[in-house]
């Protein structure tokens, strides 16, 4: 039995949908076993020529492909012994093995793959009874304690023998719903523990195995060929860095060899915003480009066409060694090695078998490349290519070929690659064809062979190297500053949530028949040009070209209406969705909650923040690309939901716990007002905050005691604080600064909580905030000024409190009840937001304040200074939100507030404890869900 071209594509798509399945539903029987059964009956089902054979074989062959991933996952479990036990125990252990991986030294932490060999629970190496397989592999993370460790960490190479001892954590899973799963991340690449050792002193290192030894043994040959590859890596990432000024030199390391880890942050998210980041991650296009200089050499050599295919095939193997081996570069490499042999032999005819061929075998290798973005990305661009181009060039009505082609690859690569980058990145620029179609090529034909040649003359001569890298950056430079003008437009920036699979499978089926409904109108306006309509009926009888191309046109109406009605679906899925919604997501030791209202508005109370700690002469710690919550954690989940904008930010108080991740939330997403306490805490972080609300002129609202704000005709808040200065509620004009209309504010004078005392704010906060004549008061004492809301929405209770302490529940029990009193006293009711009064910045005036709510968010983290008794006893919540970090160095929440709580028959939902919580609100009652085991129940019933 032979198969055709059609067979081994038609083997692929069916080996993928086999492994969708089993990623989708596994169950217990789909083993090896029944697999190689599968693939059998198939077999047998072709070679006697059953009925229908086609379609049998095509189902068995995909029930055979899900057996095998099924099998293959199942299999992908720890071997390592009593491992689980120790990890729950948190004990140290003492682990022994083999580095392999380089190792990625960044600030004060060390990351690496140790390939363990022995692991025991005493010793100074590891016990040998412990025997752990040789093929069990853990991430390590190594504290480094001083920079002399630093360069000893960085001067360990893959293949040394290192001995250490640490704690075997297991990996940390999604704390957020839709957040970056780590340990599903590990578990993918085949490994299932994190080890963490404390300081380079609890290392001991020792040489390699010797060359003798690598001889006699497959995996330590394999392992000696990686060593030299990485010296030699390295070796041309410090010679780019000699010959390349600072700031290009991490950029042309990136595009030449892949080393990313010293890329401009900044840079890179330009370059990701207008969906240009193909050009930095090594793939296809690097391997043509390096092919087409390779052979531009070879032939100026005069090497005959067998002879320079034959060294291109050789030397393209060390290239993919050398630019890390990832998947879309090994299948870049893969494809064209092949179609170098089948030239050379003169036999190649379809680039297409080619690429599916090589994409069976990869995910043979390894099924879990199919949940590789790179690979996913490669493979979907490159068979788009394949398939659409020539359609899509003959369909184009440019007449110039250069632009036509041009266009076609700019318009295919951008609509096959859509669906996915807006899944995993759920963003698009729509300049992002512009930018594709301007600057691929002047990086594929000008930069990249330019910064290739430097870099060979720099390793025969630097000076020489340096004059070419001279060259090259008067090119990237003029590119970057194209990219940075093109990113400043955000308005073309577009935020998408991540679409279903089934969303996806729709789109590309109807971009399909798109295709092929103008491909057929093409051709039969073509046929009716040459041929004339009278014959074309005589050929189909009862049935004229203009009722065929009236059919076609209406098909392809039908079906490019389907595909914009699918593209304006997945841009808003929830448009219909009137369910209510506050989310608690986990920040770690910090607060940030998104509420969506009935009528799909949200609103970001804080953002969490990243607290450091650094003193002076400890820079050596700064990690070049430092973790930031708002930027890594925050905003990710908001794109992800598809927050398209925000239309109120809610600041309680400026310290940075709470306020720190908001910067990147001002930098990515729309906010349409701010509103925050009226005062200003003094530092770098805050004023830079506070200088982006003003220059993107965002309204500034400061909250106040007895102002209410109406999001929508079913959501309101009502601002309990802070509280006026004298104790008298406020009447008429809020008291506190607004913004002007050019985005200036004039600060009153204001109190200082604590013991600071006023104190007159620097120039640099009063050219952000107004003029001098009003100077600022700073507060640098936060937690008193907190901003507290009601929130009143689809009839339930939520009361939010910031970090509030004691001090300030008291003086707001006190201001309710005074004037709770005042109002029964002259028999009136507390105004409602209806009757309110209007203000121009929003708000109104009139603050419900009765007790008795569903859900408090507890102030402080559950911190001791805040949530007294006479608080939980005044507003009488039936559930209580504690936002904290796991194992914070400030423990909380505090065992004293959660017992008080709890005696008062209040539940407690913490985010150490269960992750992100979600609480949806449906017809007056809360149904809470965790991202971590804990039982959904109803909160509430209004």
């Amino acid at each position: 039995m032979r198969l055709n071209r059609n067979d081994i594509v038609g083997l692929t798509v069916l080996w993928v949908i086999g492994y969708g399945a089993a990623i989708y539903a596994s169950k217990p029987w789909m083993t090896a076993w029944s697999g190689a059964a599968f693939a059998a009956a198939a077999a047998g089902v072709m070679a006697l020529r059953l009925p229908k054979r086609r379609w049998t074989a095509a189902v068995l062959v995909a029930a055979a492909a899900c057996c095998y991933y099924a099998d293959t996952d199942r299999r992908n479990s720890t071997a390592l012994p009593a491992a689980a036990a120790v990890a729950s125990q948190g004990s140290q252990v003492s682990v022994a093995g083999t580095l392999a991986s380089p190792v990625a030294v960044d600030g004060d932490r060390a990351s690496f793959e140790l390939r363990v060999s022995q692991l025991g629970e005493s010793g100074s190496e590891a016990d040998a009874a412990a025997g752990a397989p040789p093929e069990e592999r853990v991430q390590v993370s190594l504290r480094l304690l001083s920079p002399a460790e630093q360069s000893a960490a960085a001067a360990w190479r893959r293949g040394d023998r290192l001995a250490m001892r640490g704690e075997l954590q297991e990996p940390a899973a999604a704390r957020n719903f839709g957040g970056f799963d780590y340990r599903r991340y590990l578990r993918q690449q085949g490994k299932h523990w994190l080890l963490v050792v404390k300081g380079a002193q609890q290392v001991q290192h020792g040489p390699p195995a010797s060359i003798t030894a690598a001889l006699t043994s497959p995996r330590l040959a394999a392992e000696r060929l990686l060593r030299t590859t990485d010296a030699l890596r390295g070796y041309l990432g410090g010679r780019i860095d000699g010959i390349f000024t600072p700031g290009q030199a991490g950029f042309m390391k990136s595009m030449l060899i892949g080393l990313t880890d010293d890329m401009d942050p900044d840079r890179y998210a330009q370059f990701s915003n207008l969906g240009l980041t193909h050009i930095l991650a090594i793939s296809g296009l690097n391997v043509a480009v390096f092919l087409g200089v390779l052979i531009w050499v070879l032939k100026r050599l005069g090497l005959p066409k067998e002879t320079y295919l034959l060294v291109a095939v050789f030397l393209l193997p060390l290239y993919i060694l050398l630019t890390g081996a990832s998947p879309s570069i090994v299948r870049a490499g893969l494809m064209t090695m092949i179609g170098l042999l089948a030239v050379r032999k003169n036999r190649i005819k379809d680039i297409l078998q080619i690429a599916c061929l090589v994409g069976l075998g990869l995910l043979i290798w390894n099924p879990y490349y199919l949940l590789d973005v790179s690979f996913q990305l490669s493979f979907l661009v490159t068979l788009g290519l394949i398939v659409g181009v020539p359609r899509v060039t003959a369909l184009l009505p440019l007449k110039n070929a250069v632009l036509r082609n041009t266009a076609a690859i700019t318009l295919v690569s951008q609509l096959v690659s859509f669906p996915v980058s807006i899944y995993y990145f759920n963003q698009f620029s729509l300049l992002s064809w512009l930018a594709n179609a301007a600057l691929v090529p002047v990086f594929s034909l000008l930069i990249f062979p330019a910064g290739l040649i430097a870099t060979c003359l720099g390793l025969v001569y630097v000076p020489l190297g340096r004059l070419g890298a001279w060259v090259t950056e008067s090119g990237t430079g003029f590119v970057f500053r194209i990219v940075e003008w093109l990113d400043q437009w955000e308005g073309f920036r577009t935020i998408w949530p991540s679409p279903s699979v089934f969303w996806i499978a729709v789109y590309y089926l109807l971009l399909a028949g798109i295709c092929g409904g103008l491909e057929r109108l093409v051709r039969n306006r073509r046929v009716q040009n040459e041929a004339g309509t009278p014959q074309l009926d005589v050929l189909a009888p009862g049935r004229s070209m203009f009722s065929r191309y009236r059919t076609s046109s209406a098909a392809v109406i039908v079906l490019g209406l389907g595909w914009f009605g699918l593209l304006y679906y997945g841009y808003t899925p929830d448009r219909w969705n009137s369910e209510a919604c506050v989310d608690m997501i986990d920040v770690g030791q910090g607060d940030s909650i998104l509420i969506r209202t009935p009528e799909r508005k949200y609103i970001l109370v804080d953002g969490g923040g990243t607290v450091s700690f650094r003193k002076p002469g400890e820079e050596w710690k700064l990690r070049a690309d430092p973790y930031e919550v708002g930027r890594k954690t925050l905003v990710p989940l908001l794109k992800k939901r598809g927050v398209h904008k925000l239309d109120a930010v809610i600041l309680t108080h400026e310290d940075a716990d709470h306020s720190g991740g908001l910067q990147a939330v001002l930098e990515d997403i729309p906010v349409e007002t701010f509103i925050f306490n009226g005062t200003y805490k003094s530092g770098p972080q805050v004023e830079k905050l506070f200088r982006t609300v003003v220059d993107k002129k965002i309204p500034l609202i400061s909250a106040a005691y007895g102002k209410t704000l109406r999001m929508d005709n079913r959501t309101r808040l009502d601002f309990l604080a802070p509280l006026p200065e004298n104790g008298q509620i406020p009447a008429g004009k809020d008291s506190h600064p607004a913004a002007s209309g050019s985005g200036q504010l004039a600060f009153p004078a204001q109190r200082t909580a604590g013991k600071t005392g006023a104190e007159p704010a620097p120039s640099a906060a009063q050219d952000i905030y107004g003029s001098t004549d009003n100077p600022i008061v700073l507060e640098n004492e936060q937690n008193g000024v907190s901003v507290v809301f009601l929130l009143e929405m689809e009839g339930t209770r939520w009361l939010f409190t910031g970090d509030m302490d004691v001090k300030a529940e008291r003086r707001v029990m006190e201001l309710l009840q005074s004037r709770n009193s005042t109002n029964e006293a002259h028999g009136t009711k507390l105004p409602q937001s209806d009757n309110g009064a209007k203000e121009a910045d929003g708000t109104e005036n009139g603050t419900p304040a009765t007790p008795g709510i569903d859900v408090l968010k507890v102030a402080h983290h559950g911190s001791k200074t805040s949530t007294g008794s006479d608080w939980i006893g005044y507003w009488k919540p039936r559930t209580a939100l504690i936002s904290a970090g796991v194992k914070n160095m400030y423990r909380h929440p505090s065992p004293d507030v959660v017992a008080r709580l709890e005696r008062n028959d209040i539940r407690v939902l913490r985010t150490d404890l269960l992750g992100e919580i979600q609480l949806l609100v449906r017809s007056g009652k809360i149904y809470v869900r965790s991202v971590l085991p804990g039982k959904p129940a109803v909160s509430g019933d209004s």
